[in-house]
């Protein structure tokens, strides 16, 4: 996971990834900077910062919910 944008990346970097043109992952709408980004096995994924906390806030939800409907649990 990364921020993107100037504001996050050294001046002296060769690299500066910036989220601009991108869509979000959750809402689909058009992303600048500062935002996050998530490389994974299939790809990129883009994020307002806003909708980091949404999707983070959902999916501890649903992982809750698995738990609390079939009584597993995962971790120590």
């Amino acid at each position: 996971m990364s921020l993107t944008g100037p504001d996050f990346w050294p001046g002296a970097s060769t690299v500066l990834i910036t989220a601009n043109g991108e869509a979000c992952f959750y809402c689909g709408a058009p992303v600048e900077d500062p935002a996050v980004t998530w490389h994974g096995a299939t790809g990129e994924i883009w994020l307002h910062i806003g909708c980091v906390v949404d999707l983070f806030t959902r999916l501890a939800r649903d992982l809750w919910e698995f738990q609390r409907c079939t009584g597993r649990r995962f971790g120590p």
